[in-house]
This record gives structure tokens, C-alpha cells and sequence, in this order.
């Protein structure tokens, strides 16, 4: 089967592979987005995807608009018979959607139509999910939106990050991916998604960082520690009397300890990191970084600050 591949960032690659070590689903190339700067000093470098396709020995195009242009008539000449999207970072038209005779297949990493968007594990992290699932569906112009081929359960370990649960969901997607491949010949069975269903995951905002202990309990403020890694990262202001200090916070667990106190207070400094209170119980910051400074376990940073109980972050 002449198969094409678009992708871009880690969860695409496991995918890309599965179809490179495959005889049948070897993709003709990979589109992936242009090279950018993955640091603020560093240079610009390829996509993952982009790394891997040229180690497994593939073509590779860095497009700026896959649907246009020199772009799109490099991907017509290659007449694929179908194209496996997953998280290609560009919408596609309808230029490139009608092109292979089997369409456009894509990975989702959600149980559709729940989470259609940009976004979905960290949305769902975010919400407290973790009964999710993962999706293979046919592209149609509309976001998120095309009949499913192919789903199963996806348990989302609450003790995963983002990080951590993107790369769980590509390695599933992987086989998932290709028994899709392998049944296209012979026809697959495909369901439309239930309108009256859907939800929707939008890219996340440096805002969704914030941390307000106010307004969060201990479960929330530790769901969205996990959902924003890699980025915007969690941040918490400490309150000083020479100005606030911008902490970024990089883990932290419910405390579990039933000491009360006003949303934002420092309730104690122990072996597992800063107790702080939440509008709900109380959370442990386990793993802390100031600006300019490495991540480090919160009791080094506590020791560094000279914090002591009693102290406050900006509730």
C-alpha cells in the first residue's frame, strides 16, 4: 500500500515507526512541520518526527502549509493510497483529505467525540479524568470530527504527567494504527460520532499554569501540575516582604495530612516537601524551580529560602 505520513512531535514518532518497520505500510515520505527552536538559546532543529524519519532512512519535507502549493504537489506526485495523520499541527484541506482513495487516517489520543481538539490528555488531566480512550478515525474537514474505525479503554495513571501520558498514548496508538492499515483492503466498518457528545480541548493558555489555592482543592491543584508539562509549567508566587517570588512547580501530591489552614499558608516543611493549604485539603510540592535556577526537591528550595511554616504563596 503506497502510505504517506504527516506528523510532528513525540507521540507521532512511535506510529512513524511501527509503519517503517512494516513491509506492507513503509511510508513513500514524511511531512512534518519546518525546524524550530526547541530552547530559547538553542538552534533550530527538526521536528521529532523529522529526526526519526531521516534515521529510518525516509524522505522527509518540512512544510510549512501541507495543502498548498510546492507542498501540496510534492505529496500529489507520491499518489498515496491512504494518509496517517497524527498530530501533524496543520489542518488539512480539502485538497489533500479527498487525495488517497482510502482518505486520510488519523490517531486521537481521547475516546471521541469526547476532547475533540488540540489538547485532549491535558484537558482531561486537568478534568480528573482517567477513564479515557484512544481513537483511529478518518479525517473529514471538520475538526476531530470524521467516523471512527478503530477504539479501546485507555486508564490514565493519576500519577502521570502529560509528559509521561502522551508518550503512553503513542505507543498504544502504534498497533492500533496499523491493524487500521491492514483492514482497509478488505473494508473496515466505520461509526459515526455522536454529535449530542461532544467536548471540546482547546490548546492550553499560559494562564492554565497558575496555581490559585483560593479556588482549587488539593486533587485540582495536583491535576493541573500534571496537565501543563512540558508547558506553560506550574507556577505559584510566594509572598516576601522584599517582593514576590515566582516558583515553578514541577510535581506535588495531595498531602493526605488533615491540618487546616488559610488557602495558600505553608503548613509545614518536611521530608516530603512544602505542605501548603488548598481551598480543600492541603498539597505537598515535591519538586520546585526558581527563575534562573535548576529543579530541585522543594525541601532544598525551602532550605535555600529560609522558609518556615506560617509563610504564604499568592492564593
Amino acid at each position: 500500500m503506497r502510505t504517506v505520513f504527516l506528523g510532528t512531535p513525540d507521540i507521532a514518532v512511535p506510529t512513524l515507526q511501527a509503519m517503517a518497520g512494516s513491509e506492507a505500510f513503509r511510508p513513500l515520505a514524511v511531512f512534518t512541520q519546518p525546524a524550530a527552536r526547541r530552547s530559547r538559546r538553542g538552534k533550530a532543529e527538526s521536528s521529532p518526527v523529522g529526526t526519526a524519519a531521516r534515521e529510518l532512512g525516509l524522505p522527509v519535507h518540512e512544510v510549512e502549509a501541507v495543502s498548498k502549493g510546492e507542498s501540496l504537489d510534492a505529496l500529489a506526485a507520491l499518489k498515496p493510497d491512504v494518509i496517517v495523520v497524527v498530530a501533524f499541527g496543520q489542518i488539512l484541506k480539502k485538497a489533500v483529505i479527498e487525495l488517497p482513495r482510502f482518505g486520510c487516517l488519523n490517531f486521537h489520543p481521547s475516546l471521541l467525540p469526547h476532547y475533540r481538539g488540540a489538547a485532549p490528555v491535558q484537558r482531561a488531566i486537568l478534568d480528573g479524568v482517567v477513564d479515557s480512550g484512544l481513537t483511529v478515525m478518518r479525517l473529514v474537514k471538520r475538526l476531530d470530527a470524521g467516523p471512527i474505525l478503530l477504539q479501546q479503554p485507555w486508564r490514565m495513571d493519576a500519577g502521570k504527567n502529560a509528559i509521561e501520558l502522551l508518550d503512553e498514548a503513542g505507543k498504544l496508538g502504534a498497533p492500533m494504527m496499523l491493524e487500521v492499515l491492514a483492514r482497509l483492503e478488505t473494508g473496515i466498518d466505520a461509526r459515526e460520532q455522536d454529535e449530542s457528545a461532544v467536548t471540546f480541548a482547546p490548546p492550553l493558555q499560559k494562564s492554565d499554569g497558575e496555581l490559585h489555592f483560593a479556588a482549587q482543592s488539593a486533587t485540582q491543584i495536583v491535576n493541573r501540575i500534571r496537565a501543563v508539562q512540558p508547558w506553560p509549567k506550574a507556577e505559584a508566587w510566594l509572598l516576601g516582604c522584599d517582593g514576590d517570588t515566582r516558583v515553578i512547580v514541577h510535581h506535588a501530591e495531595p498531602s493526605g495530612d488533615e491540618r487546616s489552614g488559610t488557602p495558600g499558608e505553608v503548613l509545614a516543611i518536611n521530608q516530603q516537601g512544602i505542605m501548603v493549604a488548598c481551598g480543600q485539603g492541603s498539597v505537598s510540592l515535591t519538586e520546585l524551580q526558581l527563575e534562573g535556577k535548576p529543579r530541585k526537591p522543594a525541601r532544598d528550595v525551602a532550605n535555600g529560602l529560609r522558609l518556615k511554616p506560617g509563610a504564604r504563596f499568592r492564593d
